[in-house]
């Protein structure tokens, strides 16, 4: 993080940019490694360095002032540097100017305070809620992370004083809640129940992978299954540790609630020894049944998508495209290159209706995740549409008879499959 915040700092003065430090609790500091915002007052704009499960992020935000397209050279280099970093980078754009106590409010709401308490009892603050731990064995304060151990019971309190015991032992669903909490939430309104939903998910998901393996269970014929459980149970821990920070919070949208009508598929017998006896397991493997068919569903739309979409392509039709590299509304223009956005930026701006049903469809999917090789493909397919469209630089243009080639070949070997 102090190299990273280094860099900003020296690309900003390189810049001549007049700038304030301020740590992540708010305070002043004239140290460059200690920084986790600077702020260019001259110039309208604030970088916010962030460090979230090891993952660091630089997220730039720019005034009413600052304007975004004739600064693409710092900005870029920014994003150069997080990326080097190994980072993230996101650029906002606000219709107010900023202001430094913008920054001190920030640091409050997004960041959890570090816990503290006595030896069987630990808090955690935000500005509208507290997070507190009760133990099961007493904190040891030289251990590191002690009081985010030995849990016996997680409680969320809103500023009235009301309490709400959370009904899991998962410091991450509790934070979430916390958060959710903070911004005028409760449990039981509709975003509560999610995120009570989610943690439920991640609860029996997490029983059923720790029974296949104790007892030994997964083989040739069922390691797939137990491989999609994985993935759904990653996708939810990561959905619920993006609910604790302030950005995953509001982008977050509760689905509507549908009859529990899933399809279902039997897969006891990939199991070679029955031990799901009891009446809660039975109710994991029905679980688990949900999870694959959902699973081959969507891949299955997946491809119909993919196929539908190259099948128009291939027969050469307009695309209706017509597209501008210098449109200030472009994703590239934008510091935001991500797949998701550019299918969806694509969609708005083509004419043919079928094509943008489905850009809009991957655009979706994208954000959603899918595995590694699909997405390179769907990212090709992005890139000879943006070349189609005449979105044309030194780089594609040398490449574009490699790339339509590759991509006809590739979408050809997967919607065969």
């Amino acid at each position: 993080m102090e190299t990273l915040a280094n860099e900003v700092f020296n690309i900003l003065k390189g810049a001549n940019y007049q700038l304030r430090l301020f740590t992540a609790e708010g305070r002043k500091t004239t140290d460059p490694e200690q920084a986790t915002r600077f702020f260019a007052y001259d110039e309208d704009l604030m970088v916010t360095l962030r460090l979230e499960d090891a993952k660091q992020e630089i997220v730039v935000q720019a005034g009413q002032g600052y304007d975004v397209p004739s600064n693409q050279r710092i900005l870029s280099a920014i994003k150069k540097s997080a990326h080097k970093n190994l980072g993230e980078f996101t650029v906002r754009k606000f219709d107010k100017k900023i202001a430094p106590k913008d920054f001190a409010h920030q640091s409050v709401v997004e960041g959890f305070s570090k816990p503290f308490g006595s030896i069987k009892t630990s808090y955690i603050k935000m500005s509208e809620a507290r997070l507190i731990i009760k133990h099961s064995k007493g904190v040891n304060e030289e251990v590191r992370g002690a009081r985010s151990r030995n849990i016996h019971s997680l409680f969320i309190e809103n500023s009235q004083g009301e309490k709400f015991k959370f009904p899991h032992r998962y410091m991450a669903g509790a934070k979430a809640m916390a958060m959710h909490v903070n911004e005028g939430g409760t449990p039981y309104d509709a975003k509560g129940e999610a995120i009570l939903s989610i943690c439920e998910d991640i609860a029996q998901l997490n029983k059923f992978v720790r029974h296949v393996r104790s007892n030994n269970l997964v083989n040739e014929n069922n390691s797939e299954i137990v491989e999609t459980v994985t993935n759904k149970l990653k996708a939810q821990k990561n959905a619920i540790n993006s609910l604790s920070t302030l950005r995953g919070y509001n982008n977050f949208q509760v689905q509507e609630n549908v009859e529990d009508t899933e399809k279902s598929v039997d897969i006891s017998e990939k199991f070679l020894y029955n031990t799901f006896t009891t009446e809660e397991l039975s109710s994991l493997l029905n679980k688990v049944g949900k999870i694959v068919a959902e699973k081959s569903e969507r891949d299955s739309m997946v491809r119909e998508t993919i196929k539908s979409l190259y099948s128009i392509i291939e027969s050469d039709s307009d695309l209706g495209l017509v597209l501008n590299e210098n449109d200030p509304e472009h994703p590239m223009n934008l510091i935001n290159t991500d797949t998701s956005t550019m299918l969806s930026f694509l969609a708005t701006q083509t004419t043919n209706e079928d094509i943008k049903v489905h850009l809009e469809s991957l655009s979706g999917i994208v954000k959603e995740g899918v595995d590694d090789k699909t997405l390179a493909l769907i990212e090709q397919m992005v890139n000879y549409l943006n070349l189609k469209g005449g979105e044309v630089s030194e780089k594609t243009s040398e490449n574009r008879t490699s790339l339509e080639e590759d991509v006809i070949a590739e979408v050809r070997r997967k919607i065969s499959q």
